[in-house]
Protein backbone atom coordinates (compact mmCIF):
# COMPACT_ATOMS: atom_id res chain seq x y z
CA UNK A 1 0.00 0.00 0.00
CA UNK A 2 1.13 3.34 -0.89
CA UNK A 3 0.54 6.94 0.22
CA UNK A 4 0.83 9.75 -2.31
CA UNK A 5 -0.31 13.28 -1.61
CA UNK A 6 0.08 14.48 -5.00
CA UNK A 7 -2.55 11.63 -5.98
CA UNK A 8 -4.74 13.24 -3.44
CA UNK A 9 -4.70 16.91 -5.16
CA UNK A 10 -5.03 15.27 -8.20
CA UNK A 11 -8.14 13.65 -7.21
CA UNK A 12 -9.51 16.46 -5.77
CA UNK A 13 -8.56 18.67 -8.12
CA UNK A 14 -9.80 16.24 -11.33
CA UNK A 15 -11.82 13.40 -9.78
CA UNK A 16 -9.46 10.13 -10.70
CA UNK A 17 -9.84 8.91 -7.37
CA UNK A 18 -12.79 6.99 -6.01
CA UNK A 19 -13.58 7.88 -2.30
CA UNK A 20 -13.23 3.95 -1.48
CA UNK A 21 -9.32 4.81 -2.89
CA UNK A 22 -9.04 7.92 -1.26
CA UNK A 23 -10.29 6.40 2.27
CA UNK A 24 -7.58 3.66 1.82
CA UNK A 25 -4.67 5.86 1.31
CA UNK A 26 -6.11 7.99 4.11
CA UNK A 27 -6.04 5.58 6.32
CA UNK A 28 -2.74 3.93 5.38
CA UNK A 29 -0.99 7.60 6.14
CA UNK A 30 -2.96 7.92 9.84
CA UNK A 31 -1.22 4.65 10.79
CA UNK A 32 1.88 5.45 9.36
CA UNK A 33 2.04 8.93 10.68
CA UNK A 34 0.47 7.52 13.99
CA UNK A 35 3.21 4.84 14.67
CA UNK A 36 5.54 7.87 14.76
CA UNK A 37 5.38 8.27 18.88
CA UNK A 38 7.18 11.14 21.28
CA UNK A 39 7.76 8.40 23.41
CA UNK A 40 9.80 6.57 20.56
CA UNK A 41 11.72 9.48 19.56
CA UNK A 42 12.62 9.99 23.07
CA UNK A 43 14.23 6.60 23.45
CA UNK A 44 16.29 7.27 20.12
CA UNK A 45 17.98 11.01 21.56
CA UNK A 46 18.14 9.31 25.24
CA UNK A 47 20.42 6.77 23.61
CA UNK A 48 22.01 8.87 21.12
CA UNK A 49 22.33 12.39 23.62
CA UNK A 50 23.80 9.40 26.49
CA UNK A 51 26.67 10.89 28.14
CA UNK A 52 28.24 6.91 27.67
CA UNK A 53 28.44 8.19 23.96
CA UNK A 54 30.71 11.04 25.37
CA UNK A 55 29.45 14.11 22.54
CA UNK A 56 29.35 10.95 19.41
CA UNK A 57 33.25 12.83 17.74
CA UNK A 58 33.60 11.49 14.58
CA UNK A 59 36.15 8.71 14.73
CA UNK A 60 35.73 8.49 18.58
CA UNK A 61 34.55 5.30 20.35
CA UNK A 62 30.77 7.32 21.43
CA UNK A 63 30.73 7.94 17.80
CA UNK A 64 31.13 4.13 17.11
CA UNK A 65 28.51 3.36 19.74
CA UNK A 66 25.95 5.57 17.88
CA UNK A 67 26.91 3.77 14.85
CA UNK A 68 26.66 0.72 16.12
CA UNK A 69 23.06 1.43 17.71
CA UNK A 70 21.52 2.55 14.01
CA UNK A 71 22.87 0.01 12.56
CA UNK A 72 21.62 -2.47 14.46
CA UNK A 73 17.67 -0.27 14.07
CA UNK A 74 18.87 -0.79 9.70
CA UNK A 75 18.66 -4.16 10.24
CA UNK A 76 15.61 -4.52 11.99
CA UNK A 77 14.15 -2.51 8.97
CA UNK A 78 15.31 -5.38 6.61
CA UNK A 79 16.85 -2.16 4.51
CA UNK A 80 19.34 -2.97 1.90
CA UNK A 81 22.92 -2.22 3.24
CA UNK A 82 24.00 0.65 0.74
CA UNK A 83 27.84 0.87 2.10
CA UNK A 84 30.70 -0.71 0.74
CA UNK A 85 30.93 -4.58 0.48
CA UNK A 86 27.55 -5.10 0.70
CA UNK A 87 27.68 -3.70 4.68
CA UNK A 88 25.75 -0.18 5.81
CA UNK A 89 29.17 1.30 6.64
CA UNK A 90 31.41 3.76 4.40
CA UNK A 91 34.64 4.16 6.12
CA UNK A 92 37.09 7.21 5.63
CA UNK A 93 39.56 8.89 7.09
CA UNK A 94 40.38 6.15 9.24
CA UNK A 95 37.89 5.60 12.03
CA UNK A 96 34.64 7.75 10.56
CA UNK A 97 32.02 5.85 9.01
CA UNK A 98 28.56 7.02 6.86
CA UNK A 99 25.88 4.66 7.73
CA UNK A 100 23.75 3.66 4.38
CA UNK A 101 20.81 1.66 3.48
CA UNK A 102 18.37 1.89 0.40
CA UNK A 103 14.16 1.55 0.28
CA UNK A 104 14.16 0.15 -3.37
CA UNK A 105 11.45 1.79 -5.85
CA UNK A 106 8.91 -0.30 -7.27
CA UNK A 107 8.07 1.41 -10.54
CA UNK A 108 9.81 -0.23 -13.40
CA UNK A 109 10.57 3.56 -14.82
CA UNK A 110 11.54 5.79 -11.59
CA UNK A 111 13.14 3.17 -9.57
CA UNK A 112 16.26 4.48 -11.38
CA UNK A 113 16.12 7.81 -9.87
CA UNK A 114 17.17 8.38 -6.33
CA UNK A 115 16.01 10.72 -3.11
CA UNK A 116 18.54 10.67 -0.18
CA UNK A 117 17.52 11.68 2.78
CA UNK A 118 20.37 12.15 5.46
CA UNK A 119 21.15 13.12 8.78
CA UNK A 120 24.39 13.99 10.58
CA UNK A 121 24.88 11.29 14.02
CA UNK A 122 28.37 12.98 14.61
CA UNK A 123 28.54 16.10 17.04
CA UNK A 124 32.09 17.95 18.38
CA UNK A 125 32.98 15.15 21.63
CA UNK A 126 34.31 17.50 24.53
CA UNK A 127 34.07 20.43 22.46
CA UNK A 128 37.42 22.80 21.53
CA UNK A 129 37.80 26.51 21.05
CA UNK A 130 36.97 25.97 16.98
CA UNK A 131 33.65 24.21 17.51
CA UNK A 132 32.41 25.33 20.73
CA UNK A 133 31.09 28.46 22.57
CA UNK A 134 31.98 26.83 25.71
CA UNK A 135 32.60 25.58 28.54
CA UNK A 136 35.34 23.46 26.92
CA UNK A 137 36.24 20.04 28.21
CA UNK A 138 32.99 18.80 29.21
CA UNK A 139 30.85 16.45 27.38
CA UNK A 140 28.62 18.15 24.67
CA UNK A 141 25.96 15.66 23.87
CA UNK A 142 24.38 17.60 21.32
CA UNK A 143 20.40 16.46 21.83
CA UNK A 144 19.38 18.59 18.96
CA UNK A 145 22.46 18.47 17.30
CA UNK A 146 22.06 16.28 15.80
CA UNK A 147 20.50 13.21 17.71
CA UNK A 148 16.70 14.66 16.90
CA UNK A 149 17.31 14.46 13.42
CA UNK A 150 18.76 11.17 13.49
CA UNK A 151 16.01 10.11 15.45
CA UNK A 152 13.42 11.59 13.31
CA UNK A 153 14.72 9.66 10.41
CA UNK A 154 14.72 6.08 12.15
CA UNK A 155 11.26 7.27 13.08
CA UNK A 156 10.39 7.61 9.43
CA UNK A 157 12.25 4.33 8.21
CA UNK A 158 10.22 2.54 11.04
CA UNK A 159 6.93 3.94 9.26
CA UNK A 160 7.51 3.37 6.16
CA UNK A 161 8.75 -0.20 6.45
CA UNK A 162 6.43 -1.44 8.61
CA UNK A 163 3.28 -0.11 6.95
CA UNK A 164 4.58 -2.00 3.49
CA UNK A 165 5.30 0.96 2.01
CA UNK A 166 7.06 0.61 -1.26
CA UNK A 167 7.91 3.91 -2.99
CA UNK A 168 7.90 4.81 -6.44
CA UNK A 169 11.27 6.15 -6.11
CA UNK A 170 14.91 4.47 -4.14
CA UNK A 171 15.50 6.07 -1.43
CA UNK A 172 18.92 6.55 0.45
CA UNK A 173 18.91 6.74 4.16
CA UNK A 174 21.97 8.21 4.84
CA UNK A 175 23.38 8.81 8.62
CA UNK A 176 26.47 10.74 7.72
CA UNK A 177 29.64 11.26 10.14
CA UNK A 178 31.92 13.96 10.29
CA UNK A 179 29.73 16.38 9.60
CA UNK A 180 30.77 18.77 12.66
CA UNK A 181 34.39 18.09 11.03
CA UNK A 182 33.79 20.02 7.74
CA UNK A 183 30.69 17.60 6.17
CA UNK A 184 33.70 15.12 5.46
CA UNK A 185 30.95 12.31 5.39
CA UNK A 186 28.78 13.46 2.64
CA UNK A 187 31.67 14.71 0.59
CA UNK A 188 33.58 11.55 0.85
CA UNK A 189 30.56 10.22 -0.26
CA UNK A 190 29.79 12.43 -3.01
CA UNK A 191 33.32 11.38 -3.94
CA UNK A 192 33.12 7.84 -3.73
CA UNK A 193 29.05 7.30 -4.25
CA UNK A 194 27.84 4.05 -3.71
CA UNK A 195 25.31 4.33 -6.07
CA UNK A 196 25.53 6.77 -9.26
CA UNK A 197 25.33 10.38 -8.06
CA UNK A 198 23.61 11.09 -11.83
CA UNK A 199 20.35 9.17 -9.75
CA UNK A 200 19.97 11.63 -7.75
CA UNK A 201 16.62 13.39 -7.80
CA UNK A 202 16.77 15.19 -4.35
CA UNK A 203 18.46 15.46 -1.53
CA UNK A 204 16.78 16.23 1.74
CA UNK A 205 18.50 17.15 5.04
CA UNK A 206 17.24 16.67 8.53
CA UNK A 207 19.57 19.03 11.31
CA UNK A 208 18.51 20.15 14.64
CA UNK A 209 14.89 19.56 14.59
CA UNK A 210 14.13 18.96 18.35
CA UNK A 211 13.15 22.66 19.55
CA UNK A 212 9.90 23.24 17.42
CA UNK A 213 9.91 27.06 18.82
CA UNK A 214 6.09 29.22 18.17
CA UNK A 215 5.27 25.94 15.51
CA UNK A 216 7.66 26.80 13.06
CA UNK A 217 9.11 24.81 10.42
CA UNK A 218 12.01 26.08 8.36
CA UNK A 219 12.23 24.25 5.09
CA UNK A 220 15.38 25.40 3.05
CA UNK A 221 16.13 25.09 -0.40
CA UNK A 222 12.28 25.20 -2.04
CA UNK A 223 13.57 27.44 -4.52
CA UNK A 224 16.91 24.87 -5.89
CA UNK A 225 13.62 23.26 -8.06
CA UNK A 226 10.46 24.59 -9.66
CA UNK A 227 7.75 23.64 -7.53
CA UNK A 228 8.91 22.19 -4.19
CA UNK A 229 7.58 24.67 -2.29
CA UNK A 230 3.71 23.48 -3.20
CA UNK A 231 5.37 20.10 -2.80
CA UNK A 232 6.68 20.58 0.43
CA UNK A 233 2.91 22.16 1.82
CA UNK A 234 0.43 20.08 3.07
CA UNK A 235 -3.11 19.65 4.96
CA UNK A 236 -2.05 18.24 8.31
CA UNK A 237 -0.43 20.23 10.30
CA UNK A 238 -1.54 20.82 13.61
CA UNK A 239 -2.24 23.52 15.89
CA UNK A 240 -0.56 26.64 15.20
CA UNK A 241 2.06 24.96 13.44
CA UNK A 242 3.54 26.78 9.84
CA UNK A 243 6.78 26.00 7.40
CA UNK A 244 9.11 28.46 6.90
CA UNK A 245 10.47 28.75 3.10
CA UNK A 246 14.05 31.02 3.26
CA UNK A 247 15.31 31.86 -0.30
CA UNK A 248 18.83 31.87 1.24
CA UNK A 249 20.92 28.79 1.06
CA UNK A 250 23.42 28.44 4.13
CA UNK A 251 26.65 26.27 3.62
CA UNK A 252 26.11 24.81 7.00
CA UNK A 253 25.28 21.16 6.74
CA UNK A 254 25.28 18.39 4.68
CA UNK A 255 22.80 19.58 1.91
CA UNK A 256 25.58 22.09 0.60
CA UNK A 257 27.17 18.89 -0.18
CA UNK A 258 24.94 18.26 -2.77
CA UNK A 259 23.94 22.10 -3.39
CA UNK A 260 27.40 22.32 -4.96
CA UNK A 261 27.07 19.52 -7.37
CA UNK A 262 23.67 21.31 -8.77
CA UNK A 263 21.70 18.70 -7.34
CA UNK A 264 18.00 20.37 -5.85
CA UNK A 265 18.26 19.97 -2.29
CA UNK A 266 16.15 20.69 0.77
CA UNK A 267 16.96 21.16 4.80
CA UNK A 268 14.69 20.80 7.65
CA UNK A 269 15.93 22.83 10.66
CA UNK A 270 13.69 23.90 13.49
CA UNK A 271 15.81 27.17 14.41
CA UNK A 272 19.49 27.49 16.33
CA UNK A 273 19.44 28.22 19.61
CA UNK A 274 21.51 29.47 22.82
CA UNK A 275 22.55 25.69 23.55
CA UNK A 276 23.90 25.11 20.39
CA UNK A 277 27.79 23.80 20.28
CA UNK A 278 27.40 23.94 24.03
CA UNK A 279 27.61 21.07 26.92
CA UNK A 280 24.16 22.45 27.44
CA UNK A 281 22.57 20.84 24.92
CA UNK A 282 20.52 18.09 26.71
CA UNK A 283 17.68 15.82 26.56
CA UNK A 284 15.37 17.30 28.73
CA UNK A 285 15.52 20.69 26.56
CA UNK A 286 14.29 18.72 23.17
CA UNK A 287 10.59 19.88 22.25
CA UNK A 288 9.72 15.56 22.22
CA UNK A 289 5.99 17.10 21.03
CA UNK A 290 6.99 19.42 17.93
CA UNK A 291 9.97 16.70 17.29
CA UNK A 292 6.90 13.94 16.30
CA UNK A 293 5.25 16.84 14.68
CA UNK A 294 8.53 17.06 12.69
CA UNK A 295 8.76 13.44 11.72
CA UNK A 296 5.59 13.17 10.81
CA UNK A 297 5.74 16.03 8.42
CA UNK A 298 8.97 14.57 6.60
CA UNK A 299 7.04 11.36 6.40
CA UNK A 300 4.14 12.76 4.40
CA UNK A 301 6.57 14.81 2.21
CA UNK A 302 8.91 12.23 1.61
CA UNK A 303 6.10 9.72 0.45
CA UNK A 304 4.85 12.44 -1.98
CA UNK A 305 8.12 13.26 -3.50
CA UNK A 306 9.22 9.74 -3.64
CA UNK A 307 5.69 9.16 -5.96
CA UNK A 308 5.65 12.07 -7.83
CA UNK A 309 5.44 11.60 -11.61
CA UNK A 310 7.90 14.06 -11.64
CA UNK A 311 10.90 16.36 -9.57
CA UNK A 312 12.25 19.26 -10.77
CA UNK A 313 15.78 19.88 -12.30
CA UNK A 314 18.31 22.32 -10.25
CA UNK A 315 17.07 25.67 -10.51
CA UNK A 316 20.15 27.74 -11.31
CA UNK A 317 18.91 31.07 -10.46
CA UNK A 318 18.63 30.10 -6.43
CA UNK A 319 22.08 30.72 -6.45
CA UNK A 320 21.96 34.28 -6.98
CA UNK A 321 18.66 34.78 -4.21
CA UNK A 322 18.58 35.39 -1.05
CA UNK A 323 16.32 37.28 1.98
CA UNK A 324 16.98 40.88 -0.28
CA UNK A 325 16.15 39.97 -3.71
CA UNK A 326 12.98 38.35 -1.86
CA UNK A 327 11.91 41.36 -0.54
CA UNK A 328 11.98 42.81 -3.88
CA UNK A 329 10.10 40.12 -5.74
CA UNK A 330 7.53 39.85 -3.33
CA UNK A 331 6.65 43.29 -2.34
CA UNK A 332 3.09 43.55 -1.58
CA UNK A 333 1.38 46.21 -3.62
CA UNK A 334 0.35 49.20 -2.23
CA UNK A 335 -3.35 50.48 -0.64
CA UNK A 336 -6.53 50.79 -3.00
CA UNK A 337 -7.96 53.85 -2.54
CA UNK A 338 -11.50 54.13 -0.97
CA UNK A 339 -14.62 54.87 -3.87
CA UNK A 340 -15.92 57.75 -1.67
CA UNK A 341 -14.19 60.36 -0.12
CA UNK A 342 -15.19 60.36 3.35
CA UNK A 343 -14.25 58.94 6.46
CA UNK A 344 -16.97 56.78 8.61
CA UNK A 345 -17.62 54.73 11.53
CA UNK A 346 -19.64 51.35 11.85
CA UNK A 347 -21.86 51.09 14.23
CA UNK A 348 -23.86 47.71 15.31
CA UNK A 349 -26.92 49.05 17.06
CA UNK A 350 -30.30 48.19 15.29
CA UNK A 351 -30.53 49.05 12.60
CA UNK A 352 -27.31 49.42 12.15
CA UNK A 353 -25.93 52.68 10.71
CA UNK A 354 -22.71 54.41 9.65
CA UNK A 355 -21.92 57.80 11.08
CA UNK A 356 -20.03 60.07 8.89
CA UNK A 357 -16.83 61.49 10.63
CA UNK A 358 -14.92 63.43 7.99
CA UNK A 359 -15.37 64.65 4.44
CA UNK A 360 -12.80 65.86 2.13
CA UNK A 361 -13.22 69.39 0.86
CA UNK A 362 -14.04 69.80 -2.63
CA UNK A 363 -15.11 65.68 -2.85
CA UNK A 364 -17.97 64.17 -4.52
CA UNK A 365 -19.52 63.14 -1.15
CA UNK A 366 -19.38 66.95 -0.42
CA UNK A 367 -20.92 67.73 -4.08
CA UNK A 368 -23.64 64.89 -3.20
CA UNK A 369 -24.56 66.68 -0.29
CA UNK A 370 -23.40 64.44 2.57
CA UNK A 371 -22.55 66.18 5.64
CA UNK A 372 -20.46 65.46 8.96
CA UNK A 373 -22.92 63.73 11.29
CA UNK A 374 -25.06 62.19 8.40
CA UNK A 375 -26.35 58.52 9.73
CA UNK A 376 -25.92 56.31 6.87
CA UNK A 377 -28.89 53.35 7.24
CA UNK A 378 -29.17 52.42 4.15
CA UNK A 379 -27.32 51.47 0.77
CA UNK A 380 -28.70 50.67 -2.94
CA UNK A 381 -32.11 50.51 -1.20
CA UNK A 382 -30.87 47.64 1.32
CA UNK A 383 -30.64 48.39 5.36
CA UNK A 384 -27.20 48.63 6.47
CA UNK A 385 -26.73 45.12 8.63
CA UNK A 386 -22.59 44.93 8.89
CA UNK A 387 -19.38 46.95 9.10
CA UNK A 388 -18.60 45.86 5.40
CA UNK A 389 -21.86 46.50 4.19
CA UNK A 390 -21.29 50.07 2.48
CA UNK A 391 -17.78 49.70 0.97
CA UNK A 392 -18.59 46.28 -0.40
CA UNK A 393 -21.53 48.03 -2.33
CA UNK A 394 -19.28 50.74 -3.34
CA UNK A 395 -16.47 48.07 -4.86
CA UNK A 396 -19.52 45.91 -6.63
CA UNK A 397 -21.15 49.17 -7.75
CA UNK A 398 -20.31 50.63 -11.12
CA UNK A 399 -20.57 54.21 -10.99
CA UNK A 400 -23.13 55.61 -8.11
CA UNK A 401 -24.48 54.36 -5.39
CA UNK A 402 -27.27 55.40 -3.49
CA UNK A 403 -27.46 56.44 0.02
CA UNK A 404 -30.38 56.54 2.73
CA UNK A 405 -29.79 59.38 5.26
CA UNK A 406 -31.07 60.32 8.79
CA UNK A 407 -29.92 64.23 9.34
CA UNK A 408 -30.13 65.67 12.14
CA UNK A 409 -32.99 68.37 12.20
CA UNK A 410 -34.78 66.64 9.50
CA UNK A 411 -37.55 64.70 9.78
CA UNK A 412 -37.56 62.23 7.28
CA UNK A 413 -34.54 60.25 5.62
CA UNK A 414 -32.89 61.87 2.99
CA UNK A 415 -31.79 60.25 -0.12
CA UNK A 416 -28.53 60.83 -1.54
CA UNK A 417 -26.71 59.72 -5.02
CA UNK A 418 -23.13 59.46 -4.38
CA UNK A 419 -20.62 59.45 -7.33
CA UNK A 420 -17.82 56.70 -7.00
CA UNK A 421 -14.24 56.96 -7.47
CA UNK A 422 -12.17 54.68 -9.51
CA UNK A 423 -13.12 51.50 -11.27
CA UNK A 424 -15.82 48.65 -10.02
CA UNK A 425 -14.06 45.88 -7.70
CA UNK A 426 -15.18 42.28 -7.91
CA UNK A 427 -12.93 40.04 -6.15
CA UNK A 428 -10.44 42.32 -4.25
CA UNK A 429 -7.38 40.30 -5.62
CA UNK A 430 -4.04 41.05 -7.04
CA UNK A 431 -1.57 38.35 -7.79
CA UNK A 432 2.32 37.67 -9.01
CA UNK A 433 3.82 34.84 -10.44
CA UNK A 434 7.59 33.27 -9.94
CA UNK A 435 9.13 30.54 -11.95
CA UNK A 436 10.17 28.99 -9.07
CA UNK A 437 6.36 28.11 -8.26
CA UNK A 438 4.91 27.36 -11.37
CA UNK A 439 1.46 26.76 -11.68
CA UNK A 440 0.84 29.41 -8.92
CA UNK A 441 0.70 32.76 -7.48
CA UNK A 442 1.15 34.64 -4.73
CA UNK A 443 -1.31 37.16 -3.03
CA UNK A 444 0.18 40.83 -3.26
CA UNK A 445 -3.22 42.72 -2.33
CA UNK A 446 -6.04 42.15 -1.00
CA UNK A 447 -8.95 44.79 -0.71
CA UNK A 448 -10.56 45.45 2.49
CA UNK A 449 -13.89 44.34 2.68
CA UNK A 450 -14.30 42.92 -0.69
CA UNK A 451 -14.97 39.09 -1.09
CA UNK A 452 -11.47 37.98 -0.85
CA UNK A 453 -11.00 40.18 2.24
CA UNK A 454 -13.95 38.56 3.71
CA UNK A 455 -13.14 34.95 2.62
CA UNK A 456 -9.69 35.04 4.56
CA UNK A 457 -7.58 35.76 1.94
CA UNK A 458 -4.29 37.30 2.74
CA UNK A 459 -1.37 39.15 1.20
CA UNK A 460 1.83 36.41 0.50
CA UNK A 461 -1.35 33.54 0.29
CA UNK A 462 -0.59 30.83 -2.85
CA UNK A 463 -3.13 29.92 -4.83
CA UNK A 464 -2.66 26.93 -6.33
CA UNK A 465 -5.83 25.50 -7.94
CA UNK A 466 -9.14 27.51 -9.17
CA UNK A 467 -12.67 25.65 -9.17
CA UNK A 468 -10.33 21.99 -8.77
CA UNK A 469 -8.17 23.29 -11.66
CA UNK A 470 -4.97 23.92 -12.34
CA UNK A 471 -3.70 27.11 -13.84
CA UNK A 472 -0.68 27.90 -15.98
CA UNK A 473 -0.18 31.32 -14.61
CA UNK A 474 -1.02 34.75 -13.18
CA UNK A 475 -2.73 35.66 -17.28
CA UNK A 476 -3.70 32.38 -17.13
CA UNK A 477 -5.80 32.37 -14.05
CA UNK A 478 -6.61 36.29 -14.17
CA UNK A 479 -8.59 35.31 -17.82
CA UNK A 480 -10.60 32.08 -15.99
CA UNK A 481 -11.51 34.36 -12.58
CA UNK A 482 -12.40 37.41 -14.94
CA UNK A 483 -14.56 34.49 -17.25
CA UNK A 484 -16.52 33.21 -14.29
CA UNK A 485 -17.32 37.22 -12.91
CA UNK A 486 -18.83 37.20 -16.40
CA UNK A 487 -20.76 34.21 -16.49
CA UNK A 488 -21.94 35.66 -12.81
CA UNK A 489 -20.42 32.33 -10.67
CA UNK A 490 -22.01 32.69 -7.24
CA UNK A 491 -18.49 31.75 -5.63
CA UNK A 492 -14.55 30.85 -7.06
CA UNK A 493 -13.06 27.89 -4.86
CA UNK A 494 -9.38 27.96 -5.02
CA UNK A 495 -6.85 25.62 -3.31
CA UNK A 496 -4.69 28.07 -1.30
CA UNK A 497 -1.45 27.63 0.76
CA UNK A 498 -0.68 30.05 3.81
CA UNK A 499 2.79 29.51 5.39
CA UNK A 500 2.86 25.46 4.49
CA UNK A 501 -0.61 25.04 5.02
CA UNK A 502 -3.28 24.49 2.14
CA UNK A 503 -7.01 24.42 2.32
CA UNK A 504 -9.78 24.91 0.37
CA UNK A 505 -11.12 28.65 0.52
CA UNK A 506 -14.80 29.70 -0.63
CA UNK A 507 -14.65 33.60 -1.83
CA UNK A 508 -18.42 34.25 -2.16
CA UNK A 509 -19.96 37.27 -4.44
CA UNK A 510 -23.03 37.75 -1.77
CA UNK A 511 -22.83 40.70 0.44
CA UNK A 512 -21.82 39.50 4.28
CA UNK A 513 -24.33 38.01 6.12
CA UNK A 514 -25.86 40.47 9.31
CA UNK A 515 -24.36 38.87 12.95
CA UNK A 516 -26.94 36.57 13.96
CA UNK A 517 -28.48 38.48 17.79
CA UNK A 518 -29.24 35.60 20.05
CA UNK A 519 -31.76 36.27 23.04
CA UNK A 520 -31.91 34.47 25.98
CA UNK A 521 -35.58 34.91 28.10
Amino acid sequence: MRYLQSTFLIAILFGTMDSAGQAAENLWLDRARSSITSHELRSHVGVLADDTLEGREAGSRGGHAAARYLIKRLEEAALQAAGDDGAYSQRFHGRSQNLLATLEGSDPELKGETIVVGAHYDHVGYGTRRNSYGPWGYIHNGADDNASGVSTLLEVIDALVHGEYRPRRTILFAFWDGEEKGLLGSKHWMKNPTLPVSSIRLAINIDMVGRLTNGRIEIMGTRTGAGLRQLMSTTRLSGANWIDYPWEIKDNSDHWTFYEANIPTLCVHTGLHDDYHRPSDDVEKINFEGLQEVSRYLLEQLCELADADQLPEFRSKARQESSKSRQAIEASLPALAQRFNFAWQYTAEQPGEVVVKEIQQDSQAAEAGLVVGDKIVAVNGQPINSEAMLPAMAFASESEIELEVVRTGSAEPISLTLPLEGKRIRLGLSWRSNDAEPGSVYITRVVPYSPAANAGLAVHDRIYSLNGESFIGQEDLFARVQEMIEKEAPELQFLVETRGNLREISVSFKLPEPPVNDSTL
